[in-house]
């Protein structure tokens, strides 16, 4: 895992998350030279970056290379997460993605009616 940041908050989670005995975490600098160099050369399970700060300097190519590779922002300010994969699926035919746009919509939904149960805001489909 890289802690991706200069920010006084991803010095904190660094510190947190190498604390956690069964989790390897690196802390970079996204202003050192090699820090792209650096994400393709260890192959992280994931990096988290602040998300007030610029996101981390990866690109497709680095997606596709390490799949599985997950991007989190956090906010400690808010207690926001946002999770992004690189996981991949064929999309062999029209079809297929509309299936897959289907299945994360409803994914979307039900995750949505589950926050707002017993609060009378549910949201239809």
């Amino acid at each position: 895992m890289i802690v991706y940041g200069s920010s006084l908050n991803m010095a904190g989670v660094a510190v947190s998350l190498k604390a956690d005995s069964n989790l390897e975490a690196m802390w970079i600098d996204p202003h050192s030279p090699n820090c792209r160099q650096y994400l393709y050369e260890h192959n992280p399970a994931a990096i988290v970056y602040d998300l007030s700060d610029p996101p981390p300097d990866v690109d497709i190519q680095l997606l596709r290379e390490q799949p599985g590779v997950m991007l989190i922002g956090v906010d400690p300010d808010s207690d926001e997460m946002l999770v992004f994969s690189s996981r991949s699926q064929q999309a062999l035919s029209m079809s297929d993605l509309v299936s897959t746009i289907r299945q994360l919509s409803a994914r979307t939904l039900q995750q949505l009616n589950g926050q707002n149960a017993g609060t009378g805001k549910g949201v239809e489909t």
